[in-house]
């Protein structure tokens, strides 16, 4: 199954200076199969750092996290503001009505596996609520070594920041990590689905692109779709949906910041989330 993107990831501009720590924000994104992070110039707002560890063993992920972070000095700098998003982990979203703090674990647990700490972000502009469970390893790591940290799961980054690039038609969203795609679908600014599924194959992705289509009924040859995350325009997994979904393209970085040349090895469309972080927390 290709994905794009399994290899270590290192891009530094010409302009960076950890020396600076203080002018820049640090983006993490904590993942079972990855560690990545980003590191933001707030006085010029450009990019100068991105990096991306991928991990090797979902059982000891916190391990293998504890031990990148010991060893990357830059990591160790102290940075003006910190976020953290998490990705991949159970989750299910609620509207505001029906959401209570108090039953936020019953209600997940209703939808998915609960699998550690319960946790919930507004999405305000959805008026809803995502809750989700993440590991205790995972959240001790956060506290100890990231205690300034604001933080919230990716997916409702990516919620907040889809409903910013709609128009008044409807609109696909297609994100791939970690073998699991999250589609997102809008009515101009209005959330309509949003569901994660795991694949193994390019015809498991088409599935259930497809599939999410048919329950809204939505027609493949009349609905725009943008696909970010790990995948090329070149591979198989892309070319399939190519054919059984006429506006599919690739997505662009978030046009609010800046990208040095050096970022031009690597696609516009990976990395949406890490870089949008900024935004939503």
């Amino acid at each position: 199954m290709e994905t794009g993107e399994n290899n270590p990831i290192h891009i530094q501009t010409e302009n960076f200076n950890i020396g600076l720590a203080g002018s820049y924000h640090l983006s993490i994104q904590l993942g079972i199969y990855h560690f990545s992070y980003c590191l933001l110039n707030t006085t010029t707002i450009t990019y100068d750092y991105v990096k991306k560890y991928s991990l090797n063993s979902s059982e000891n992920t916190a391990t293998e996290i504890t031990e990148i972070i010991n060893n990357d000095t830059i990591l160790k700098a102290e940075f003006s503001s910190q976020s953290i998003a998490f990705v991949n982990f159970p989750s299910t979203l609620v509207p505001n009505n029906l959401y209570k703090k108090e039953e936020a674990e019953i209600q997940l647990a209703f939808n998915t596996k609960v699998n550690g700490t319960v946790l919930a972000d507004n999405i305000v502009s959805q008026k809803a609520h995502l809750i989700y469970s993440v590991p205790e390893s995972i959240l001790t790591i956060v506290s100890n070594f990231f205690p300034k940290a604001k933080y919230k799961a990716q997916e409702s980054i990516l919620i907040q920041e889809y409903s910013q690039l709609n128009t008044e038609k409807k609109n696909a969203y297609l994100y791939l990590n970690e073998q699991k795609v999250g589609i997102t679908i809008f009515n101009g600014d209005k959330l309509i689905f949003n569901n994660s599924f795991k694949y193994t194959s390019k015809e498991d992705l088409l599935y259930y692109v497809l599939f999410s289509f048919e329950q809204l009924k939505l027609s493949a040859d009349s609905i725009d779709v943008t696909v970010f995350g790990t995948i090329e325009d070149t591979n198989e997994s892309f070319s399939l949906m190519y054919e059984y979904i006429r506006n599919i393209k690739l997505g662009k970085r978030p046009h609010q910041f800046t990208f040095p040349a050096e970022f031009n090895t690597l696609a516009d469309h990976k990395y949406f989330g890490l870089f949008t972080q900024i935004l939503c927390v």
